[in-house]
């Protein structure tokens, strides 16, 4: 992602107080933090674009063959599903990195995030030390055929 993307996350985030208090503290100044995370290659951050421009974010890191997956959708873009194709582009992404299973934390009052990857397969997990949801999807047991 180059400097515009990082700043349009910004900016999205900055005028979104919802999304701004989920990922404001990291990805609020992605210039700076997220940027030189990027530069890794086992790190994937992506706008998501429409035909119209840019509709939200992807970030995937995976390590030791485990992906840990963040996605974001504009506030003007919510409710048309978008979130459903984000996470199967990260999924994709992810196996083709090697990765063989997936994991999200979600805020619990995201309740729309939390439809989003139960849909697409992932199994909770319970509450992390931060009070998050996780969830986890085993890439080994979901192949396509």
């Amino acid at each position: 992602m180059d400097a515009d993307g990082l700043r349009q996350v910004e900016t999205w985030l900055a005028a979104d107080p919802v999304g701004g208090a989920m990922f404001g503290g990291f990805y609020g100044d992605a210039v700076r933090r997220w940027a030189p995370l990027l530069e890794a290659p086992t790190r994937f951050g992506r706008l998501v674009h429409d035909d119209a421009g840019p509709i939200g974010f992807v970030d995937l890191e995976i390590l030791d063959g485990e992906a840990e997956i963040t996605y974001y959708v504009a506030p003007d873009h919510r409710g048309q599903g978008l979130g459903h194709q984000m996470v199967a582009l990260l999924v994709e992404l992810a196996r083709e990195q090697g990765a063989t299973s997936v994991h999200a934390g979600v805020e619990p009052t995201n309740a729309a995030s939390l439809a989003t990857l139960r849909a697409a397969g992932f199994a909770d997990l319970g509450e992390d030390e931060y009070g998050d949801i996780e969830l986890t999807l085993d890439l080994v047991e979901n192949q396509v055929s």
